[in-house]
């Protein structure tokens, strides 16, 4: 579907992604438009989003550090509050059970996915309703179809990511996505890397937003930013290297988040969502009822420091 001649697209953007960050950003979710095409240009043909024409507007979706206090934790406290909720499995079959009819639900486990799934969507259909009292029918129509694609979601048969985040982050100027080429086993591999300009590593990629029904050709294109030095390319080439080495073989004391930030920025996971984070996911029920009983470990929002750093956890598979 094309967008109609009559229909003011600018505004129409400005309109829904100003509303959408109004709601968003107090949880520590930030947003950053991008036309598929200069997605798909990046990407492999499987890799590539599904949308009608390379101008459809679509939008990165990155949660700061303030997300899990802000967002995750609040809607972890009021899921077991509920009636007849003693466990995370409690809370999880009363979530399956209500989003039942929906798509793109997270894992069976992970109440993190949950809490974006949950926040991201009820956001989304708030918005749609008010943009009803403000854009025209025809500018409605180019919005109403937008859907959310998580970062978890992957296609059936190749088991591939619907979405590649971080070239989604890249084209869209979140965060630099940094490549580097290295040997493994006598095997040359490629290592990415995305770093955000004000918080480094410390952000996790949560989806991508697709509007198919929106096009706005003019969409101005950013300019990359990252938090290595000195912001844009070219970048030193050691630099990069202790960059993906940290990332790939030391990424549990997460020095590689901090590349390029000030020693004593605020803008870090606290100690308790860097708990969290460490804890393999086959753990984190344990450590969700601990929370949730009182014990240890204890909400903190206190920065990251080295000092302060959990290392006594493992790692997940991927950082978030």
């Amino acid at each position: 579907m094309s967008t109609p001649l009559d229909v003011d697209t600018p505004q129409t953007v400005h309109h829904v992604i100003s509303k959408l960050r109004a709601k968003l950003d107090p949880f520590g979710f930030e947003l950053s438009p991008f036309l598929v095409g200069w997605y798909n240009e990046l990407v492999s043909m499987k890799m590539r989003l599904d949308a009608p024409s390379p101008d459809c507007v679509a939008l990165c979706l990155i949660s700061s550090p303030l997300m899990f206090e802000s967002s995750f934790l609040p809607l972890l406290l009021s899921w077991f509050e509920q009636e007849n909720v003693r466990t995370l499995e409690d809370v999880l079959q009363n979530l399956r059970s209500q989003e039942a009819l929906k798509v793109n639900l997270p894992g069976l486990n992970d109440p993190l996915d949950w809490s974006v799934f949950i926040r991201v969507s009820n956001i989304l259909r708030c918005v749609q309703e008010e943009m009803k009292s403000i854009l025209t029918e025809k500018e409605y129509k180019t919005v109403d179809s937008c859907r959310f694609i998580p970062d978890y979601n992957v296609r059936s048969v190749s088991r591939l990511p619907l979405v590649h985040v971080q070239s989604a982050g890249h084209v869209s100027g979140a965060a630099y996505y940094h490549r580097v080429n290295i040997k493994i086993k006598e095997l040359n591999t490629t290592i990415g890397c995305s770093l955000h300009p004000k918080y480094g590593g410390w952000f996790g990629f949560r989806g991508v937003i697709l509007f198919p029904n929106l096009r706005y050709p003019q969409l101005p294109r950013p300019v990359t930013r990252s938090s290595l030095p000195p912001g844009i390319p070219p970048f030193d080439t050691d630099a990069l290297r202790t960059l993906v080495t940290e990332y790939r073989e030391h990424w549990r004391e997460n020095r590689w988040r901090s590349t390029g930030l000030d020693e004593f920025t605020e803008l870090r996971y606290s100690t308790t969502a860097c708990s969290f984070f460490n804890t393999p996911p086959a753990l984190r029920a344990q450590w969700v009822e601990r929370l949730i009983a009182g014990t240890k470990p204890m909400c903190s929002t206190q920065p990251v420091t080295p000092s302060t750093l959990i290392r006594d956890q493992l790692p997940l598979t991927h950082p978030a």
